[in-house]
């Protein structure tokens, strides 16, 4: 869907189809209001369209962490091709560049080793959030982040439609109704549009775009390590 096709459903949608009661600035605001809400609200492996690997980034030193974390990255434009969506809330990943993935663990639990409570394996690198800053332990190499970036303003002059797959568009319009009738004070019919959207949050998060049974779901792991899908558990040979 367009951005003129969206602000002309819009309008229908709030019974001003000639934009006397809401301008086309105002109406664009809402709509990237509910992009937002839309992106926050929705797992982010369904966010396929705003999803970005950038490779072998170059890491740096804080001397003023334990010295098995001093190496880091920020996950900013600076170091990125885009802004991750929350900064590094937006991480979905980290590998070390042409090698394994690295686990992420808290902050806590990097307290927890600095003080011998906990051990980390050292052919098994973690990494903790601090200071919008990826600490990895025990790594000097160029890694590798895999993250979801902050979507582009939907705006009509210049063009811009909106970055997000258009199954997720009528979600959009939904919110962005639901904002426009709160301005006026229509609580009813907020209600109404605000409803339709979270229903429709909820079965875009239930059924994966993508159509891969179990996906988001947190995987369980044996004692043995043995990964162990939720959807299709292991079952005994005898």
């Amino acid at each position: 869907m367009t951005t003129t096709e969206m602000l002309t459903i819009l309008g229908d949608r709030m019974e001003d189809t000639a934009g006397d009661l809401f301008s086309t600035t105002v109406k664009e605001r809402y709509l990237n209001r509910a992009q937002d809400k839309v992106i926050q609200a929705l797992n982010p492996h369904l966010l396929t369209d705003l999803h970005v690997v950038k490779t072998a980034i170059t890491m740096s030193t804080d001397p003023d962490v334990d010295t098995h974390f001093k190496s880091y990255f920020s996950p900013t434009v600076s170091t990125l091709p885009s802004n991750p969506l929350g900064g590094p809330l937006g991480i979905m990943g980290i590998r070390i560049t042409k090698s394994n993935f690295i686990r992420k663990v808290s902050f806590d639990m990097a307290k927890d080793f600095s003080t011998g409570y906990v051990t980390f394996s050292a052919t098994e690198p973690v990494y903790f959030i601090l200071k919008n800053r990826v600490y990895i332990f025990n790594n000097t190499a160029n890694v590798d982040c895999y993250y979801v970036r902050e979507p582009s303003v939907i705006a009509s002059s210049p063009n811009q439609n909106c970055d997000l797959n258009a199954i997720f568009h009528d979600a959009i319009l939904e919110f962005a109704e639901a904002e426009l009738w709160r301005t006026v004070n229509n609580r009813d019919r907020m209600a109404t549009a605000q409803a339709m959207g979270y229903e429709y949050l909820a079965k875009y998060n239930q059924h994966p775009a993508t159509n891969v049974i179990g996906e988001g779901l947190p995987f369980d792991y044996q004692s043995s390590n043995g990964l162990v899908d939720p959807i299709y558990p292991n079952y005994p040979i005898s």
